[in-house]
């Protein structure tokens, strides 16, 4: 959104609208100061995200999400208890960009007090803050009955990257619900060769649900886990293409030769995605075991594949 620079005769003109007596003009003025740059734009959006109109509101809320400050913060964290659904949603997205360390308390006391939106909004807003603070309060979320809590809660710890959270990451990977496995998948990305969470990570590329199996995959080859590349190895032939390309992909990362024939046989796969990942992977690899493979790809009917096809080609006739 373009910001523009407001003057006093300009901003005086929109906080007579502001404070209109037609609910319709206040919204379109609140609509406007999401664009000032002048701290007082941020007082009339303080006073419209508690107007009588919730139409007001909710166009306060969204436009909040261009300010900063405290102020700002704890009016949306106050606004996720309104009565009507839309203020409540508007708030809580313009609240998970703040990253206002003035309001850590705040969102700490309602992620322990709240109904379930709001335990679940003020740790989404908690999880980009990374402040050490709130891990006791995520690791008591972690058996919260709402799914949406569970998840949040998941993601502020895996932005702390705290391996004394491994024990209870690890009981969330045995979750009912597959969007919590999924996310326990994505919190252990910072997991580090030989430690605890190795093996939640390898369980989850045989869970019953594919994004599950597919984070999982994603997370090994970002940790980059060479304890891994076995059932990697096996993932790379998952009945689902996005598991497929995954783990390939981690393969790739882990520079894994062990895979190589596995990978070289996707690049005959029906989808180019997973052709232009087995291409990458093995231009990662480099080794010269994958010349034949990429040879036969070389006139593969997509441009982007062949491409990488001729690059990994180059490395791996390079290594020989």
């Amino acid at each position: 959104m373009a910001v523009f620079e407001t003057f006093d005769d300009e901003l005086d003109e929109i906080a007579e609208r502001a404070r209109s007596a037609d609910a319709g003009i206040r919204r379109v003025a609140m609509l406007e100061l999401a664009e000032a740059v002048d701290p007082a734009a941020v007082d009339l959006l303080l006073e419209g995200i508690v107007d009588p109109d919730a139409m007001v509101r909710e166009a306060a809320a969204k436009a909040l999400d261009e300010h900063q400050g405290a102020p700002v913060a704890l009016a949306l964290i106050k606004a996720l208890d309104d009565d009507v659904e839309a203020v409540r949603l508007a708030a809580a997205e313009s609240l998970a960009d703040k990253k206002e360390p003035a309001s850590a308390g705040a969102l700490i006391e309602r992620a322990r007090e709240g109904n379930a939106f709001v335990r679940a909004s003020a740790l989404r807003a908690l999880k980009e803050m990374q402040v050490e603070a709130a891990m006791p309060v995520a690791l008591s979320a972690l058996s919260d009955p709402e799914v949406a809590v569970r998840r949040e809660a998941l993601g502020v710890l895996g932005y702390l990257k705290a391996e004394a959270a491994l024990p209870a990451l690890m009981m969330a990977a045995g979750d009912a619900e597959p969007s919590v496995r999924r996310s326990v998948m994505a919190s252990l990305v910072f997991v580090r060769p030989g430690t605890a969470g190795v093996p939640a990570l390898l369980k989850g590329l045989t869970d019953p649900n594919w994004q599950v199996r597919e984070e999982a995959a994603f997370s090994i080859g970002k940790a980059k886990l060479p304890e891994a590349v076995g059932a990697l190895v096996i993932a790379a032939g998952d009945e689902t293409w996005q598991v497929t390309a995954k783990a390939i992909n981690a393969l790739g990362k882990l520079k894994a030769s062990e895979g190589v024939p596995v990978i070289a046989g996707a690049l005959g796969h029906d989808l180019s995605n997973v052709r232009k990942e087995a291409a990458a992977a093995l231009g990662e690899i480099a080794d010269p075991a994958a010349v034949a493979a990429l040879e036969g790809a070389f006139d593969d009917p997509d441009p982007d594949v062949r491409k990488l096809v001729r690059w990994a080609l180059e490395r791996c006739r390079a290594a020989a």
